[in-house]
C-alpha cells in the first residue's frame, strides 16, 4: 500500500490524452479484469428470501451534475538533491540514513506545490482552489484555468525561496543543508465528468481519484493525522490510554467509489466510518522501557519469555512509514521542536535503577530480548541535538551499556584516544548520563551503525501500533465496552461529516461544484435463512430466530464421533486438579456423545509436569506420538501461556494433536454440577481434533414458517454432493529484508498462508500452512497446494469434486489482476487430472470492507438489538460497479456494530446463480464447529485463518527455540558462493522451504487440528 490517500498508481506517458487507470487496472500488463456474471436457473430463484428489513448505510451520493465538464490533469515528479543524492519523494525511497516519514513528506509535497502556484500565476492563476493535489504526483486543475498547455517546465527550489513558516514542513524530512528540490510539471490527460467520455472504466476511475482528492482538502493540515484512507483528528484528545505508553484515537476512513448506475453518467457514493487505532503515547525511550519490563516481568517473570506477535529478532526496517510519526510543527510537540529542557522527566528514576541492575547482572536475559523487540522499529528524536533538520532515528535493537561500549575517537590524529560512550557525551555535550549501565539504542545500518543513551531519546508522536506488537491490554480496550454501537456509530458519522469534512463550508467543493447528501442511502435488503443443522441419525437442531444460534439437544450425539485411543493429560505447574476424577468424568462424557474411547480411562497417561521444561514436553510427546496416544491435554494456570504455543509448535513438528484448557475449565469436569456450557464446548474442539464432525450441514425447506427452497435435491446435489470448498488466508511480516547475511539472523517474518479444505463432508476439513517469501502478496506454489487439496477430497470421498469453490481474503481493491493470475495457476494444476475436469469458483471475501448498515430505525441499548440480524444481505445500489458483488452479515453482534463482509464473484465455470453463491456462502459460515453460532465469514475461510496464526506463532516458536539461526547458517553455508543482492531471492526461497518443512514436518492430515 502507498503511503498516500490515494493509491498510487503509475505515471502515463507525458502528454497522453487519456487519464490514467488506477491500481486495479494498471497493477500488471494484460486484458481488462472481467468479473463473471452468474444467471439464475431457468425455473427461478433457487431459494426465496425469509423477509426484508429495511436499512440505512454509511454510503453517502455524490452529486456530479454542477461539476465542469472536464478537467486538466497535471503530473508533478519532484525529486530531493543534495550531493550525490537524488530520489522522487512520491516513491518514499530511503535516500538518507533513517528514512522519510509519509505524514512529513505530503506536508513537504503541499508546501512545494502551493509555492509553484505562487511562483507562476500566469501559468496557474492565483486562486489555489482552482487546484486539487493527491500529495504523490498528480494535480487537478478546473478547465481553462491551466494555461501551460503542453509545455514542460522544470524548477528549482531552495531554502532562500521559502518563509520560514513555508520551510517548516520541508525540514523535517532533509537529514543534510544545502538539500533543495527539482520539480517536473507538465500537463499528461484529461479527466471528463459528463458525456460519453466520462463513461470509460479508465475515466470514472480517476475521477473518483480527483473527487477524492477534493473532499479531502481540508483535511491537509497539521490538525490532522493521515494514514491511506484513515484520518486521524489531533485537536481531540485520545479515547483513553489502556497502559503509561499507548493510547487510542478516535477517528474516520473515507472512502469515494463507484456505484452501478443507469450507465449514463459516473455513480458515485462516499462511505465513512468511524475507526479507532492505538497509538504510541509520546514519552521518553526510558518510560517505554521501564514499563514493557514491569508488564513483561509481570507476565512471566525470570525470563519466562511470551511473544507478544513481535516482528522479529532482528529488524531494522521501520516497516509501513505511515505509521511512524504526525506531523510536528506544533511548539507543543516534542518530535522536532525545542531543546530538551522542554521535555520533563516522565519516568521514576528508581524504577530505572532496578532495571539497569538487573541488566548489568545479566539476568532475565529473554526478558530483555523481549523488550528489544517491542521496540525495534519506533521513532524516536535525540533530544540533545539541534532541530534544524529531521534528526529522528529509527530503533535498530539494543547494544551494550554505555559504560561498556568504547570506540576511537579522532582516529588517525594525534588527538586519538578510545573513549566509551559515557564519556563522549561528557566531553561532546557536557552532559554526565543518570544511566550508563542501561543498554545503548543502535540505529542505522549493519557497518554504520550509530548508538545514542535511551536517556536523550524521545519517542515521536503520530505512530501507530501495529497488530503484531499490541499489548494484550491494548487489544482488549478496542473492543469490549469500548466498542461503538449503531446509534454512536451513526452519531459519530454526522460529526465527521459537518466537523471535519466541513462539506457545508469547503472551499474546494464549491470551486469543483461537488454536492455530497447529507443523508446516507437507505433501501432494503433481504433476510436469508440458515441452513439445517443435522447431529447424529438427522437429528436437527433447533435454530433460534434472529440471533440463529442452535444448541445441541440433550443426549444427541455428534454425527461422526471421533476414535480415540489413549489420552495424555498433563497438569503443568501449580494446577492441583484431581487428575483421576478428571479423566474419569471426560471419559464418560466423551462416551455420552459417541466418542469410541477404547479401553478404560486407567488406561490414559497422567502426570504433572513444569512448563518451562522444553526438552522433557518434546520427549514425552514423540514418546506419545509413536504409543498410541492420540491427544496430549495440558491443564495450565493461565489462560494463555508460554507452554500454549509451545504444545502447538511440537504438534505440528511431531504429529500429536493437543488440547490446552485452564485449570478452571478442568475444574468444571471435576465438578458434578455447573460449568455445563463449558464442558460443551472443550468436547467439540476434542471431537474435531481427534478426526470427527459434530453437524452437517443440509439444505433448508422452510424457515420461520415461509418456504426457502421448492427443490432440495437439487440445491443439495448441486451445491453440497461432490463439492469442494476451500479457504486460502495470508498474514505478511513488516520488515525490509528476511534475513540478515552478515549476522546470520532473522530480520523480520516470512508471510503466512493458511488453507483449509473440506472433504467428503462440507463441515469435516483438512488443512495445512506454509510460508511463502516476505510479503509476497501472490499465492505461490499454488499448482502443489491446489492439488494437494482436491486429492484430499479424493481421498477422502473415492473421487474428485464436480466443483470447486474458492474463497480467497487478504486481496486489497488494487489486487484483482493478481487474483486472476491465481486463478490460472489453479486451472493449470486441474489440467494434469485425467478425466472430467472440475468446475472452477472463486470469490474474492473482504473482510475489512468499510461498508457498514444499519437497521433504519434502531432500538434498543444491546448489541444484539440494535445491529441488522444474521443473513441480512445486499445485492445492488451501494456495490460497486463493474463487479459482480454482494454483502452479507453472517454472524450475530454481541458487541459494537457489526461488520459486513464484501464478496466479489472472480470466475464461475460451474454457472451458479447469485442467488446460489450468496445462500453457499451463508450456510458454510455456520459449518464452523466450535461455536454454535455463525462466525463473520465461511467455515474454510476461518479455518484458514487460524490456520495463518498458528503458522506465524509456530515460526516465533521455531526462532524462541534458536532452531531459525541455526537453518540460516546451514543455508549461508551451503550457499557460500551466491550470497549477494542478486540472488537474494534465491536464498529466502531456499530458507523458506526449510523452515515450512520443519514446523510442519508431521502435521496431522485431513483432521481439524486448529480448532
Amino acid at each position: 500500500m502507498s503511503g498516500f490517500r490515494i493509491p498510487k498508481r503509475p505515471r502515463p506517458a507525458e502528454g497522453g490524452a487519456a487519464p490514467s487507470s488506477t491500481p486495479s487496472s494498471s497493477s500488471s500488463s494484460g486484458p481488462p479484469i472481467s468479473f463473471s456474471r452468474p444467471t439464475d436457473t431457468p425455473t427461478g430463484l433457487t431459494f426465496q428470501p425469509i423477509g426484508s428489513s429495511p436499512i440505512t448505510t454509511n454510503v453517502f451520493k455524490v452529486d456530479t451534475r454542477r461539476m465542469p465538464n472536464s478537467f486538466t490533469r497535471l503530473s508533478m515528479e519532484t525529486h530531493l538533491c543534495g550531493g550525490k543524492i537524488e530520489f522522487k519523494l512520491s516513491e518514499g525511497i530511503v535516500g538518507v540514513s533513517g528514512g522519510i516519514n509519509a505524514t512529513d513528506r505530503r506536508h513537504a509535497l503541499i508546501s512545494i506545490f502551493r509555492k509553484i502556484i505562487q511562483r507562476h500565476p500566469d501559468i496557474f492563476g492565483t486562486n489555489l482552489h482552482m487546484y486539487t493535489f493527491d500529495q504523490a504526483t498528480t494535480i487537478y486543475a478546473v478547465e481553462g484555468n491551466f494555461k501551460g498547455q503542453n509545455k514542460k517546465y522544470e524548477e528549482k527550489f531552495e531554502r532562500k525561496d521559502f518563509s520560514d513558516e513555508e520551510w517548516m514542513p520541508i525540514s523535517k524530512i532533509i537529514r543534510r543543508e544545502n538539500t533543495w528540490f527539482k520539480v517536473v510539471l507538465s500537463s499528461n490527460g484529461v479527466v471528463y465528468s459528463h458525456g460519453e467520455k466520462a463513461m470509460s472504466e479508465k475515466n470514472r476511475q480517476e475521477l473518483t481519484r480527483l473527487i477524492e482528492c477534493v473532499t479531502s482538502e481540508v483535511l491537509n493540515t497539521p490538525d490532522f493525522l493521515q494514514y491511506g484512507s484513515q484520518t486521524f483528528p489531533l485537536t481531540q484528545a485520545p479515547v483513553f490510554k489502556p497502559d503509561p505508553t499507548s493510547e487510542i484515537r478516535a477517528g474516520f476512513d473515507k472512502g469515494i467509489r463507484l456505484l452501478e448506475g443507469n450507465g449514463k453518467e459516473p455513480e458515485i457514493a462516499m462511505t465513512i466510518d468511524t475507526k479507532l487505532s492505538p497509538f504510541y503515547a509520546s514519552t521518553s525511550l526510558l518510560k517505554f522501557f521501564i514499563a514493557k519490563y514491569s508488564e513483561f516481568k509481570g507476565v512471566g517473570g525470570s525470563g519466562q519469555i511470551r511473544h507478544q506477535r513481535h516482528s522479529g529478532e532482528r529488524g531494522g526496517r521501520p516497516g509501513d512509514r505511515r505509521d511512524q510519526q504526525r506531523d510536528r510543527s506544533r511548539s507543543r510537540s516534542p518530535g522536532r521542536g525545542g531543546p530538551r529542557s522542554l521535555h520533563k522527566e516522565d519516568y521514576d528514576p528508581k524504577e530505572v535503577l532496578e532495571v539497569q541492575t538487573a541488566f548489568s547482572n545479566g539476568k532475565d536475559e529473554n526478558l530483555f530480548r523481549r523488550i528489544e523487540d517491542a521496540m525495534k522499529t519506533l521513532c524516536v528524536s535525540p533530544t540533545h541535538l539541534d532541530k534544524a533538520h529531521n534528526r529522528n532515528i529509527i530503533v535498530l535493537k539494543l547494544g551494550k551499556s554505555a559504560a561498556e561500549t568504547y570506540f576511537d575517537m579522532h582516529p588517525g590524529t594525534d588527538q586519538q584516544q578510545r573513549i566509551n560512550v559515557a564519556e563522549y557525551f561528557l566531553l561532546k555535550y557536557n552532559y554526565r548520563l543518570k544511566f550508563p549501565n542501561l543498554p545503548l539504542v543502535a540505529t542505522g545500518r549493519v557497518r554504520n551503525v550509530s548508538h545514542f543513551p535511551m536517556e536523550l531519546l524521545w519517542i515521536v508522536p503520530g505512530q501507530r501500533i501495529k497488530s503484531a506488537k499490541m499489548s494484550a491490554t491494548v487489544q482488549s480496550s478496542m473492543t469490549g465496552q469500548n466498542a461503538t454501537l449503531p446509534r454512536e456509530h451513526i452519531q459519530r458519522i454526522q460529526e465527521i461529516l459537518r466537523n471535519h469534512l466541513r462539506f457545508d463550508r469547503n472551499p474546494h467543493m464549491s470551486t469543483f461544484k461537488i454536492d455530497v447528501a447529507r443523508e446516507p442511502i437507505q433501501m432494503n435488503a433481504s433476510l436469508i435463512s440458515a441452513p439445517q443443522i443435522r447431529f447424529e441419525n438427522k437429528c436437527t437442531a433447533s435454530m433460534n430466530p434472529g440471533a440463529v444460534s442452535f444448541r445441541q439437544k440433550n443426549n444427541v450425539k455428534f454425527a461422526r464421533p471421533a476414535k480415540i485411543g489413549k489420552i495424555a493429560v498433563v497438569a503443568f505447574d501449580t494446577v492441583n486438579t484431581d487428575l483421576e476424577k478428571f479423566c474419569e468424568r471426560l471419559y464418560g462424557i466423551c462416551q455420552s456423545n459417541g466418542i469410541d474411547c477404547g479401553g478404560s480411562w486407567q488406561h490414559w497417561i497422567r502426570l504433572r509436569a513444569n512448563s518451562n521444561d522444553t526438552t522433557r514436553i518434546k520427549k514425552e510427546m514423540a514418546h506419545w506420538q509413536s504409543n498410541g496416544v492420540t491427544l496430549f491435554l495440558g491443564i495450565t494456570p493461565e489462560k494463555k501461556p508460554d507452554v500454549h504455543d509451545l504444545m502447538k509448535y511440537f504438534e505440528a513438528s511431531l504429529g500429536l494433536q493437543t488440547l490446552q484448557i485452564h485449570v478452571n475449565t478442568a475444574d468444571c469436569f471435576v465438578r458434578e454440577k455447573g460449568g455445563a456450557q463449558t464442558v460443551e464446548n472443550v468436547m467439540r474442539k476434542l471431537n474435531l481434533k481427534c478426526g470427527g464432525v459434530n453437524f452437517t450441514l443440509e439444505i433448508p425447506d422452510r424457515a420461520e414458517g415461509k418456504s426457502v427452497c421448492s427443490n432440495v435435491t437439487y440445491a443439495k446435489q448441486k451445491m453440497l454432493d461432490n463439492v469442494q470448498f476451500i479457504g486460502f488466508e495470508m498474514t505478511h511480516g513488516s520488515a525490509r529484508t528476511l534475513f540478515d547475511r552478515n549476522q546470520g539472523t532473522f530480520d523480520g517474518e516470512p508471510t503466512i498462508v493458511g488453507c483449509s479444505y473440506s472433504l467428503k463432508v462440507s463441515t469435516d476439513l483438512g488443512g495445512f500452512m506454509y510460508l511463502q517469501e516476505m510479503n509476497e502478496y501472490r499465492l505461490k506454489n499454488l499448482g502443489t497446494k491446489f492439488s494437494d487439496c482436491f486429492n484430499a477430497y479424493q481421498k477422502a470421498s473415492g473421487s474428485l469434486p464436480k466443483t470447486i469453490v474458492v474463497y480467497r481474503t487478504g486481496v486489497g481493491e488494487g489486487d484483482y489482476k493478481r487474483v486472476q493470475e491465481e486463478i490460472q495457476d489453479m486451472k493449470k494444476a486441474m489440467e494434469k487430472i485425467s478425466g472430467d475436469k472440475p468446475k472452477l469458483i472463486v470469490i474474492v471475501v473482504q473482510k475489512t470492507s468499510h461498508i457498514r448498515i444499519f437497521p433504519k430505525e434502531i432500538k434498543g441499548t444491546k448489541a444484539v438489538e440494535q445491529n441488522v440480524r444474521s443473513g441480512t444481505m445486499v445485492d445492488g445500489q451501494i456495490t460497486t460497479a463493474g463487479r459482480n458483488e454482494f454483502i452479507l452479515v453472517s454472524q450475530t453482534a454481541l458487541i459494537g456494530t457489526v461488520r459486513p463482509i464484501k464478496y466479489t464473484i472472480m470466475t464461475n465455470e460451474a454457472n451458479w446463480s447469485k442467488n446460489e453463491l450468496i445462500h453457499a456462502t451463508y450456510f458454510l459460515a455456520f459449518g464452523h464447529q466450535v461455536s454454535y453460532g455463525p462466525p463473520a465469514i465461511p467455515h474454510v475461510l476461518y479455518g484458514a485463518e487460524n490456520l495463518a496464526k498458528r503458522g506465524r506463532n509456530n515460526f516465533l516458536t521455531h526462532k524462541r527455540l534458536g532452531e531459525l539461526n541455526q537453518q540460516v547458517q546451514q543455508v549461508l553455508t551451503e550457499y557460500e558462493g551466491i550470497q549477494d543482492e542478486e540472488h537474494q531471492k534465491e536464498l529466502d526461497s531456499v530458507l523458506i522451504d526449510n523452515i515450512t518443512e520443519a514446523v510442519n514436518a508431521m502435521a496431522v492430515d485431513n483432521k481439524n487440528f486448529w480448532a
